[in-house]
């Protein structure tokens, strides 16, 4: 049983123990196995036939994306058209994304592989702990609407577009700056390197290829590259649209046609007596509890993401923001009970069979059922493939855009439409090029990183909400918060490297030890320096970026954001609603009871006559307990999303005051 090297979204802030535990079952999020599995020639057919169709869709959404790109080019002012402007039209689509691509592409990368195939297979080895999946896409939901309300305010005035421009106008340090970037630029690396990866092991196998052959990942990612090239953010986002239709669709047929065909949890099926792995009716260890706590929680994360950021700005009004909260929030109970289901159900249909993919197990049986059933598997089939691709895309040009704006951008002065289109081309294709040599000459080694991607992340969340929300008295030197950050990060890799491969540690998330590591360090060093130094620390020139495009020597502070939000219902700042939100996350666990009940003896049969668990509607009675804090935590979210102004973009109510006036933008700055 090798590395899990080869998953793509299951590497996705898996802790250590996750993938560790994943390696017997191969928790590999679209290691799709068809050769050594069970489809067989039929169902191969349809494939040959489905995803020659994807890729035609995936061609016209690109094209698609081009002319709406052009279209708006040739609409703009003469003036706009320089390097600024298309940095602005290339990677926020111009700041224009329709209502329903906004809500689809932020869907779409938040619902990805992982969700369709790798949560069923977690679910096949570890029963019902893989619900947490959905308090932790819950906490994405958390991290993610109640920070980008703020910043997409701020940005109307500071004209930002790039995932790191509030925290370098906010802060004014180069070394925090680039400190963020390191921080993020790192697992956005390697998570797209992941990409290639499982695309070579996907198709190799589908078609009946040489496990080393490259052909699909690199005419893939080049078919990727040419798309992103033509359209930018556009593209992704229309091809993104496509897909979380898919997605849906494939979720509501695979849910539907399960249930119809085998019934529910409530069913004979899932009798702890019979079922064939009554140990998932057992209450978790507390070390089990623990990691499951904790694994939720790094999901904040999200918050920080580069291309989250980018959907934050390129929305064209914010209350296709608010539809895109309330559908994130909803979400996980169609697309996280879907695969838990399928994934419990799979060790019933699957039993005695050896199996690297449950996943592919249970779609094959299903395709066998019925007509209705073999449609439903091609299209989820499909959708696990076009996953990958909508991940790729949307990395690759997050990434771009990170690095054209923080490294490539400064050193070029007054740069033309021309020249910073020509040169955003040449980044893409280098950043892509890494990721393929990264992914087709990797070793496994690319697995241990990749395993705490977003543990690596959760490390910036701090210096975002301290830059967001945080009082004079309580914000740390730039230089601290930035120290605190890459401890953070480097501990996250250490424990996972080191302490995490004794099993026992595991109970802790990495990147939760590593996020208390970056705070304790941060606020040690601030109490230091305010000892030792009283006065006003003056910054080193070195340290001082430019900040023309973002209004000058105007520099925010905490009154003057508070000032701009003063009209506005934050969820961040409603003590009740944050409160509420984490200790529900804390109370859904089962709590003490770890182990029981006992299996008792087993009988000569197989069965365990004396096993005797509480369950409601089918369901262990913990496994109830943690679905109704759930329920508790989502009402909790669509409250205060309701209570979000859908006119958020609105700056009348601020006109009587000359500092919320948009800053006028400093050409080629």
């Amino acid at each position: 049983h090798g590395r899990v090297g080869d998953s793509l979204d299951g590497l996705l802030g898996l802790d250590t123990h996750a993938l560790r535990c994943a390696q017997h079952t191969t928790v590999c999020a679209h290691q799709l196995k068809y050769r050594d599995m069970v489809l067989n020639d039929d169902q191969k057919l349809g494939l040959y036939v489905a995803l020659p169709l994807y890729f035609t869709m995936f061609g016209i959404m690109g094209i698609l994306g081009w002319r709406t790109k052009a279209k708006r080019a040739s609409s703009q002012p003469k003036e706009d058209l320089d390097g600024e402007g298309e940095m602005v039209s290339h990677f926020v689509a111009g700041k224009s994304l329709g209502s329903f691509v906004t809500v689809m592409t932020i869907f779409a990368s938040l619902f990805s592989g992982y969700t369709m195939v790798g949560v069923p297979n977690e679910a096949f080895k570890d029963g019902y702990k893989a619900l947490r999946w959905i308090p932790s896409k819950l906490f994405m939901a958390f991290g993610y609407m109640c920070t980008s309300p703020r910043l997409r305010r701020i940005s109307l005035i500071r004209h930002y577009h790039s995932p790191l421009d509030f925290i370098t106008d906010r802060f004014r340090s180069q070394f925090l700056r680039y400190s963020i970037f390191v921080i993020l630029l790192v697992p956005s690396i390697i998570y797209l390197a992941a990409q290639p990866i499982t695309l070579k092991g996907n198709f190799n196998d589908l078609f009946g290829l040489e496990d080393n052959n490259v052909i699909a990942p690199v005419a893939i990612c080049a078919f990727i590259l040419v798309l992103e090239w033509i359209g930018g953010l556009n593209v992704v986002a229309y091809t993104d649209s496509a897909q979380g239709i898919l997605m849906i669709l494939a979720f509501v047929l695979m849910s539907s046609t399960l249930c119809h065909l085998y019934g529910g949890w409530g069913s004979d099926i899932f009798n702890p007596k019979t079922y064939p792995k009554p140990n998932f009716f057992q209450v978790p260890s507390t070390e089990d509890q623990v990691a499951m706590w904790s694994f939720s929680l790094q999901w904040i994360s999200f918050a920080a993401l580069p291309h989250f950021q980018q959907r934050t700005y390129a929305s064209g009004e914010f209350k296709s923001m608010k539809l895109a909260y309330f559908v994130i929030s909803l979400a996980p109970w169609l697309t996280m009970l879907v695969g838990v289901f399928s994934g419990t159900l799979g060790v019933y249909l699957l039993q005695g069979q050896e199996t690297s993919n449950p996943f592919t197990g249970v779609v094959a049986e299903l395709m066998s059922a019925s007509g209705f059933g073999y449609v439903a598997g091609l299209l989820i089939l499909v959708g696990s493939v076009a996953a990958i691709i909508s991940t790729a895309d949307s990395l690759l040009i997050a990434t771009t855009h990170m690095v054209m704006s923080e490294v490539v951008n400064p050193a070029m002065k007054n740069a033309s439409h021309a020249r910073v289109s020509f040169v955003s081309k040449v980044v893409s294709f280098t950043v892509m090029a890494l990721g393929l040599v990264i992914a087709l000459t990797d070793d496994g080694a690319l697995s241990d990183l990749a395993a705490v991607q977003n543990g690596m992340c959760l490390q910036a969340v701090p210096t975002l909400l301290i830059g967001l929300f945080f009082s004079p008295r309580f914000t740390p030197h730039a230089w601290v918060i930035a120290v605190g950050a890459l401890a953070g990060f480097i501990t996250t890799v250490v424990i996972n490297y080191t302490w995490n491969e004794d099993e026992d540690n595991y109970f802790m998330n990495a990147g939760v030890w590593g996020l208390c590591h970056n705070i304790g360090l941060m606020f040690t060093l601030e109490m230091a320096l305010r000892l030792c130094h009283a006065g006003e620390w003056r910054a080193p020139k070195w340290d001082v970026p430019i900040t023309d495009n973002f209004g000058g020597d105007m520099p925010i502070t905490y009154d003057w954001l508070n000032g701009l939000m003063r009209n506005v219902r934050e969820p961040f700042k409603s003590e009740w609603f944050v409160g509420l939100f984490v200790v529900t996350s804390i109370l859904l666990l089962p709590g003490n009871s770890a182990g029981l009940p006992e299996l008792g003896e087993q009988a000569a049969d197989g069965t365990y006559p004396d096993f005797t668990p509480t369950t409601v509607g089918g369901l262990p009675d913990w496994v109830f307990k943690l679905l109704m804090g759930s329920v508790v935590m989502t009402l909790s979210l669509i409250w205060a999303i309701y209570h979000l102004p859908s006119n958020l973009d609105d700056l009348s109510d601020l006109n009587d005051d000359s500092e919320y006036v948009p800053q006028k933008k400093s050409k080629g700055s």
